[in-house]
This record gives structure tokens, C-alpha cells and sequence, in this order.
């Protein structure tokens, strides 16, 4: 393999020969051996200080039994053009960061040693001395000149290290693929010796535009910007926007190279003064002493504003290309691990990745109760520390972010491609390790084993359409799974009852825990919330869905009751959640004079428990009931019903009601009344409230998914379990085959889910404001403002489903809701809470 050039040092521009004959003979040679050589490789470093990375490359060009030519850009780059921006964050060119426009830690002579050495593969582009390039992009274009001829052109920065194992399959793969115009990778992105990014779609791991590093090049073609790179053809087009290969399929050939960007104190130092990255130094220092992995880099680096996490490589099973020698604590010497050595060192110990998965599935479909259920769990299990084994699957960044937990961003979930879902879902446990997967919701995968934690039977007992996708998938998931967690004894019983056949010796008891938000509030603060709320005489509280399927709420009954009792026109009822406005068939029971309804924080829930003469809550049917736990634990008497699994919450505190009985319910309204009675149940309801915490159940569930390792290790595959994986596999292929070939359906299991996110939208205080402005049109003879897409509840749900999500794309367009957007980001730039962390609009 012969190149002929020159090396031209103090010049921008010169001649590259090319020997035609000898790159002829060369491709040929290679042809025999079954090497495909259509296309050559021209690799380009821009660099100044690159020590010790720049060391790196060489090695790996030289294994490559295919043509190549390195092209190297060193000297300073003025902050001009694409980097300009850098300047207005007080980025300088500092002149201790160069010797006459050139490297002063070594780069300058290593690289006129291995140019002269090889001067067929390697070419030096330099400016004169003591001058400046004119910005990064005058140096990308600096050799393009001189590539006379078709070539794969790939950008290698100083300190982003590929094995030749790496840069031999993306050639192959282009020259198979010869419509292929560009590649996109991700990185390994090193902020330390042994610390990476473990997020994606973050800091550092955008798609839009990383790593974008490989292009299918043509003569003509030029760079219109470096920053993020553009390779234009003569038409004007981005090369990368033709025709390229993503992220997840360069992943899926193994190319996901190493960045070593933030590694040493050099380079962090250069980037404060080159970029304006203030006190970079001091704030990488103090990553680097950090102990506790797994971390959000934002609260490190300044300039990170997002939920990047940083992990110990180890957890993320890399293994650093570079490693440094310890021993020399002044500068210690660098070693580059070659593919051979890297074959033969062990991966990370198991002990050291996460072998749980934790799909966070429900924060992408639902805001309710399950969701506070699983942040309270995730929450313990990093003050515990079991949040070590678990890595949580996100999806579309809905998950709550929470320092200690490791994430791994994932597809969003799709009910109508269940069966490709699963398909993914195994995928990504094959590739982490996973060795038992637990859902938030219903998901699974294809033949990893899983836990499930089942909250209720409601669908079934009550006789939802269980054909909905929604309640199919949550039948294939009981009947997938290896072992369950139910969240009542009576749970366990419903679930047994339905399903029948599965192993009662792998159902587990755990009950749900209370936040420490519920407890009794003090006078000042429950009068300063009801002269807030305009709750001026005492109150009855509910808490929730008022209705709920086939009315299995039951709050009709308290509504009818409350109106018969002699002393209603000095009592309220105050609703909290559920729907923001009154079921009409609630409205026709009271007036709406007595009736009070908000949307609260759980601070604010708090104190109206406290304050509240009761809870009443008479459904038919719960799988827990944690309004209950929540009023107890705030002094606040409850009235609901001895069913379900109600009275192993409520326990002996509470006064029980007949479900279908008015006048049962009004003697309860007037008996919660009498002092006497009133303090009784207060003082059971508190000690019955401490029975139940977050922290235990979070352990309980701990201790079966450790069980259940334990029990698959020791079992093994089994035949009957190969058996089962085989028929999982089939069905969730046969599953996601016919997803292709039928038109996209809608289900009620996706309605359900936009009109409550058009519930909590039209709640916001911002189209609160939006209402009023409209009256004071009205009011003063103005036209009003644009029509309303309305929700008809009485049309077939494929309607119903088409208007929510027309009312929700109209309500987010509206100049209120981007008033709520401005009012949302300047609270966070002042460091002020915003929204409910529970609420879907955050």
C-alpha cells in the first residue's frame, strides 16, 4: 500500500500526488484476499495539544489492510464562524495554550516524527508561523484539495479512539451499501479516568448531531460548517441528510467508539479558557472526588443543563481503550489497550452492572397513583442502595430522574406494536445483562424472566372489555411471568381467582407505603387553605375519580345521602381531582352552592385532610386504597366500605358503610360529627397509618426480586422453560407481523389516557386564565377567541379519541399555554419548583 505525498510544513495548501497505479495494484491485492477496497480512507484530525491520544491512532491505521491516508489540521483555530459563540461566555485564546500557533505539549514533534517516518500515509497541515486559521472550518477544508477521488471521509478526533476492528466494518459496510452517504455513532463519553455518560439524548449524546463522523465524499464536495459538521455536495446538500446509518444500527455492527474528552486536567483547562467554561477545572475536580456513582453531571458541570447521568464505567460494562499508570501521579504515562488485549480482559464482574430492569413504562401512559407507587420505590432503593442492581429502562425521558438510579433511554411505547415492543425489550436485556425485568405497567419481554407487581383486578372484576389492548397485555403479562407481588391480600385473591393456574407459592404480599407529605397540619395552616380556597363552613372531602367504570366509585352515594341530612346548608363537599367539572349526574343531586373542587399538590392535599371532617370514600371495589392511608395518616375520620381490600388499610379505623345503603351513610355523616367519636377514629386512624411505609414495601419488593434471581440461578433453563421461551418468541414475532400488515386502531385504553391529559391540561392555572379572558370579551362585546375543539362524549370512541387529540394539539398552540411554557422555564432558571412532579404537563 503505497500513497505518494508531501509534506509541506508552514503551508495551508499543497499537492497530494495521488499514485493511481500503485492504488490499483493495492486494490487488487486486497480483492484476492476477500478485503473490500472500492473505496479508500481519508481519516482528519484537527488538533492542537492532542498528547497523549494523538499517540493512539497510528497504531490503529497501520493494522488496517486497506488504502488510507491521515490527513492532520494542527494550530489554533480563531473563534470565528461555528465557534463564535464561545466568546460571549468569555472564551479567549490564551497564549499559554500555544507556541507560535502551534502545540506545546509535545503534538507538534510527534507528529513531524511519524509524517516523516510514513510521509506516503500522512499529511501535516500547518499555518505560518504565528498566524491563526481563520476557525475550525478553514481547517476541515484545508485538505479536501487535495482528495481527487471517491473516499469514505471520517473524522477522528485527537482523543476518540476506534479499534481497526471498528474502522473495518464501517467500510465494509459501505461498500456493500453504496447508496449510503454518512454514518452516525454514538460514544462512550469519558468525563474522568473511569467515569462515562450513562444516559443517551443528552449532553453529549445528541442524535441530531452525534457523533456524525463518517462520509461517503466526492470531489467538489466541502464543509459549509464544523461545528456540528456539515459536508455539503455541489448541489448545496448535507451529505448526512441523504442517505445515512443511524445510531441504533452502527450500534448493532459494534460501533460505538471512545471519547476521551474530559480526562485530563489539561484538556479541562483548555476548555475553560478556549471556550469560557468557568472554574471547568475546579468543577471536574470535584466530580472526580465524587464516591457515589451513579450521578447527574449538571450538578457538576455548570454548563450541562439537562438530566445527563455519569456512572462508573465498570457499571456500564466499558472497557477503557486508554488506561493511565497510577504509579505516576505527576503526569502519569498512558497505555492504549490493543483489540487483543481487550479480547482477553474480563468484562466488569456481574456483580458490578445492574441484573434488574425496571421498565418505567406507566410515566409515559398514566399519572396516577401507580406513578407515585414507583417513584417512592425508586426513591428508597437509593437511600438503601439497592438502586445498585436496577437500571431503568426510560422511555421517551418520562421517567422521573432521581440522583442514584441508572438510566438507559429506550424506545416510547407503542400499545399497537406490543409484539415489536417485546421484541425490543429482549434486545436490550441481551445487550445490559439483564437477568429479571419488573414493568411499571404491563410490558415484557420475550423470554428474560420477570416480576410483576399487580396493583388491582378492577378490569376483571368489574367486566371491563378485556379485548381492549391495554387489558390484553396485562392478561399476557400474568401469564408470562415468573412471580408476583400483589399490593393486598384481597389482590391476591382476585388474581388467583381469574387466573387459576398459576404457582401461589410465587405470590408475594407487599403493601403500599405513605410519603412522609401526609401528616396532621397545624391550625394556622389548615385556616390560611381554606380562606384560600373559599371553603368558608366544614367540609366533606373526596379525594379522585367520583365515578369511575359502571359508577364503581360510588361517590353518588355520599351525594345523596349528604342531601338529606338535616344540617347540609352548613357543611360543603370539597372534591379534589377526578374530572374538572361535576358529572351531570352529581350535579343533580346538590346544589353546586355546596360543592368545591380544585386540584392540589400533596402538600396542599395534606392540609385539606387535616382539616376536613371526613374522608368519604365508598367504592365498591379498590385494590388498596391509599386516599384512605393518606387521610388516616393526617388525622383526617374516614367513611367508606367493608369491601375488597379496603379494611386491610383501614383496618378498625374507619366507620364502614353499607355500600348500597343512603341512610347507612347518612347516620355515618352525622355520627363523624360527635366530638366523642370524631377523636377516636383520629387517634386510630394515626396509629393505624404507621403500619404502612414506602421504605418497607420498597424493601419487600427487594427481597423477591433478589429471591427470584436466586431461584432462576439455581433452576437454570429448564426443558419446560426453553419450551416456554420458544412459544413466547413465535407468538411476539406472529404478534408484531400482523401489527404491519392492519391499519392503526384506536382503543379505548388510549382515550382513556388523552382525556385525562386533557383534564390536567384544562386545569392549569394559565387556561384558567385563558377562561376568564374569554368572559371578559364576552362581557365587553368583543369577539371571542378562537372556537373550541370539543370532546363529544356521546360519539363512538374512534371519534372521541381523533377530537382529544385535536383539543390537546389546540390547547398546546394557544398563546396562554405558551405563556405557561416562558413561566415554567423562567421558575427553573430561578431555581424554583414548577408542576407537580406526578403531573403529566411537566
Amino acid at each position: 500500500m503505497d500513497f505518494a505525498a508531501e509534506v509541506v510544513p508552514g503551508q495551508k495548501a499543497f499537492g497530494l500526488a495521488w499514485g493511481y497505479g500503485v492504488m490499483t495494484s493495492i486494490g487488487q491485492n486486497l480483492g484476492q484476499m476477500g478485503v473490500p477496497t472500492e473505496l479508500p480512507i481519508h481519516f482528519f484530525t484537527i488538533v492542537l495539544n492532542g498528547q497523549p491520544f494523538i499517540e493512539y491512532h497510528l497504531q490503529v491505521f497501520q493494522a488496517l489492510e486497506l488504502p488510507w491516508h491521515w490527513h492532520v489540521i494542527e494550530g489554533v483555530a480563531e473563534l470565528k464562524h461555528d465557534t463564535a459563540w464561545s466568546v460571549a461566555q468569555g472564551g479567549r485564546i490564551d497564549p499559554s495554550l500555544h507556541r507560535n500557533g502551534l502545540s506545546i505539549d509535545g503534538t507538534t514533534e510527534y507528529l513531524d516524527g511519524i509524517a516523516a517516518r510514513f510521509p506516503e500515509h500522512i499529511t501535516l497541515y500547518r499555518p505560518p508561523p504565528g498566524q491563526f486559521w481563520d476557525g475550525k472550518r478553514e481547517m476541515v477544508n484545508a485538505p479536501l484539495r487535495n482528495i481527487q477521488a471517491d473516499c469514505l471521509l471520517w473524522q477522528i478526533d485527537a482523543d476518540e479512539l476506534w479499534t481497526a476492528g471498528q474502522i473495518t466494518t464501517t467500510h465494509a459496510h459501505f461498500v456493500r451499501n453504496p447508496d449510503l452517504t454518512a454514518a452516525f455513532y454514538w460514544c462512550h463519553y469519558f468525563v474522568g479516568p473511569h467515569l462515562v455518560v450513562a444516559s443517551r439524548y443528552c449532553y453529549s449524546q445528541n442524535p441530531e448531531q452525534e457523533w456524525l463522523r463518517t462520509w461517503r465524499y466526492q470531489p467538489g464536495m466541502s464543509w459549509a460548517k464544523h461545528e456540528p459538521p456539515q459536508l455539503v455536495n455541489l448541489k448545496g446538500e448535507d451529505v448526512s441528510r441523504i442517505n445515512p446509518i443511524h445510531h441504533d444500527d452502527t450500534e448493532a455492527l459494534g460501533l460505538v467508539f471512545q471519547h476521551f474528552a474530559y480526562v485530563l486536567p489539561e484538556q479541562i483547562t483548555f476548555k475553560e479558557k478556549y471556550y469560557g467554561y468557568r472554574d471547568a477545572l475546579s468543577q471536574w475536580q470535584r466530580l472526580q472526588s465524587e464516591s457515589g456513582f451513579p450521578v447527574f453531571l449538571r450538578n457538576y458541570f455548570a454548563w450541562v443543563t439537562d438530566d445527563t447521568v455519569v456512572d462508573l464505567a465498570a457499571h456500564c460494562g466499558v472497557l477503557p481503550v486508554a488506561v493511565a499508570d497510577q504509579a505516576q501521579e505527576s503526569r502519569p504515562a498512558w497505555h492504549f489497550r490493543t483489540e487483543s488485549e481487550l479480547a482477553q480482559i474480563p468484562r466488569p464482574t456481574p456483580n458490578a452492572a445492574p441484573k434488574i430492569a425496571v421498565d418505567a413504562v406507566f410515566f409515559q401512559l398514566l399519572h396516577s397513583g401507580i406513578g407515585r407507587v414507583w417513584r417512592s420505590i425508586f426513591q428508597a432503593w437509593v437511600k438503601s442502595g439497592f438502586a445498585e442492581n436496577v437500571l431503568i429502562l426510560d422511555r421517551a425521558q418520562t421517567a422521573p430522574r432521581l440522583p442514584g438510579l441508572r438510566y438507559r433511554l429506550i424506545h416510547p411505547y407503542n400499545q399497537e406494536a406490543a409484539g415489536e415492543d417485546s421484541l425490543k425489550l429482549q434486545a436490550i436485556c441481551d445487550q445490559a445483562g439483564i437477568e429479571l425485568f419488573i414493568s411499571t405497567y404491563y410490558t415484557t419481554p420475550i423470554h428474560t424472566p420477570t416480576v410483576l407487581l399487580v396493583h388491582d383486578m378492577i378490569p376483571e372484576v368489574l367486566g371491563f372489555d378485556l379485548t381492549v389492548s391495554g387489558w390484553r397485555e396485562k392478561q399476557l403479562a400474568i401469564l408470562y411471568a415468573s412471580a408476583y407481588l400483589t399490593v393486598s391480600k384481597h389482590t391476591a385473591k382476585d388474581l388467583i381467582r381469574f387466573f387459576p393456574g398459576l404457582d401461589q407459592s410465587q405470590i408475594y404480599l407487599t403493601y403500599n407505603g405513605l410519603d412522609s407529605t401526609f401528616q396532621p397540619a397545624n391550625q394556622t395552616q389548615i385556616k390560611s387553605f381554606r380562606t384560600r380556597m373559599g371553603l368558608e363552613k366544614p367540609y366533606f372531602l373526596v379525594v379522585g375519580d367520583r365515578v369511575g367504570f359502571d359508577g364503581y366509585k360510588n361517590i353518588q352515594l355520599f351525594f345523596t345521602a349528604f342531601n338529606q341530612i338535616p344540617n347540609k346548608a352548613e357543611l360543603q363537599i370539597f372534591c379534589v381531582g377526578g374530572q374538572s367539572k361535576l358529572e351531570p349526574e352529581l350535579a343533580q343531586i346538590v346544589s353546586h352552592e355546596s360543592i368545591k373542587m380544585a386540584r392540589l399538590t400533596d402538600a396542599e392535599l395534606a392540609i385539606a385532610y387535616s382539616g376536613a371532617i371526613a374522608l368519604v370514600y365508598p367504592s365498591r371495589y379498590e385494590g388498596f386504597g391509599l386516599p384512605v392511608l393518606e387521610a388516616m395518616a393526617c388525622g383526617c375520620p374516614v367513611i367508606t366500605c367493608h369491601n375488597s381490600a379496603i379494611p386491610e388499610v383501614a383496618g378498625t379505623a374507619a366507620l364502614y358503610v353499607s355500600a348500597d345503603d343512603p341512610t347507612d351513610m347518612i347516620q355515618a355523616l352525622a355520627k363523624v360529627q360527635i366530638p366523642e367519636v370524631r377523636a377516636g377514629l383520629i387517634q386510630a386512624g394515626l396509629a393505624q397509618s404507621r403500619q404502612f411505609s414506602w421504605t418497607t414495601m420498597a424493601e419487600e419488593v427487594a427481597n423477591v426480586l433478589t429471591r427470584v434471581l436466586q431461584q432462576q440461578a439455581e433452576q437454570g433453563e429448564t426443558p419446560a422453560s426453553f419450551k416456554q421461551k420458544l412459544i413466547w418468541q413465535k407468538f411476539r414475532h406472529l404478534q408484531a407481523e400482523l401489527a404491519k400488515t392492519q391499519a392503526p386502531g384506536q382503543d379505548t385504553f388510549g382515550l382513556e389516557h388523552l382525556l385525562f391529559l386533557v383534564q390536567e391540561m384544562e386545569s392549569s392555572k394559565f387556561w384558567q386564565l385563558r377562561r376568564m379572558a374569554h368572559k371578559l370579551q364576552k362581557l365587553i362585546g368583543r369577539p371571542g377567541l378562537v372556537d373550541e375543539v370539543i370532546i363529544d362524549l356521546a360519539k363512538p370512541p374512534e371519534l372521541q379519541l381523533l377530537q382529544a387529540k385535536q383539543r390537546i394539539n389546540w390547547i398546546k398552540t394557544s398563546k396562554f399555554w405558551q405563556l405557561r411554557k416562558r413561566w415554567l422555564k423562567l421558575r427553573q432558571n430561578l431555581g424554583l419548583p414548577g408542576d407537580d412532579p406526578d403531573s403529566p404537563l411537566v
